[in-house]
């Protein structure tokens, strides 16, 4: 996404940039379809996709495509990342998407997060056939946004491990009780001594449940 708070500069910046290069013309297609990065993602990310392959930002004198797409272009890594990798995962699933996209200018294309949501469930593989198609019709042809999708379908596309979160809340507690046990040892703790004490076998008794070495 262009750079929050920079939305002016960065707009003219970019405009004297493809001035500049107007000779160039994949290099003014890059810089038009950055700048109108919220209306046409997929176009953008078809057109970072072509110079990531062809390695045109060598040409134009930058030492890496993530210098050529920072500097250039104002875009930050992940997000370079996201709308590579949800293009290509249009390119290799729902190809429909895109050639609706090419053959019907005023057709709904789904957003990038909607795209980067369905493809990150469909890595995971935990959704069931039926679901994932169900997923796949509301992103893809109902034009259902993410936060949509998270709610009718994270449950089941991203289960929870119930081991880790078990240990991970016994670390949590482990932690704590140590940080407690800390504050209670300090010489100048506002605790009263027969308090403190009882506190501090009560923690004890809590970390030998929990199962914590020396």
């Amino acid at each position: 996404m262009l750079e929050t708070g920079v939305g002016t500069k960065t707009d003219r910046e970019m405009e004297d940039t493809m001035l500049s290069v107007a000779d160039d013309a994949e290099r003014v297609e890059v810089l038009d379809k950055a700048r109108h990065f919220k209306r046409s993602w997929i176009e953008l990310g078809e057109a970072l996709s072509r110079v990531y392959e062809r390695e045109s930002w060598v040409q134009w004198g930058f030492a890496s495509f993530e210098e050529y797409c920072r500097k250039e272009l104002h875009l930050k890594k992940a997000t370079v990342s996201k709308l590579l990798g949800s293009f290509r995962f249009l390119q290799a699933k729902a190809p429909r998407v895109l050639e609706r996209a090419q053959s019907e200018p005023g057709a709904p294309v789904p957003s990038l997060q909607a795209v980067d949501f369905v493809a990150r469930a469909t890595e995971r593989g935990a959704l069931a056939d039926d679901d994932l198609e169900e997923m796949e019709r509301a992103a893809f042809d109902e034009g259902a946004d993410a936060p949509l999708l998270s709610r009718r379908f994270k449950e089941v596309a991203f289960p929870v491990d119930e081991s880790a979160r078990l240990d991970k809340l016994r670390q949590q507690l482990v932690g704590a009780a140590k940080r407690l046990a800390n504050l209670i040892a300090e010489p100048d703790a506002p605790v009263p001594h027969e308090v403190a004490v009882a506190v501090e076998e009560s923690l004890g008794r809590l970390l030998d449940t929990l199962d914590v070495g020396d």
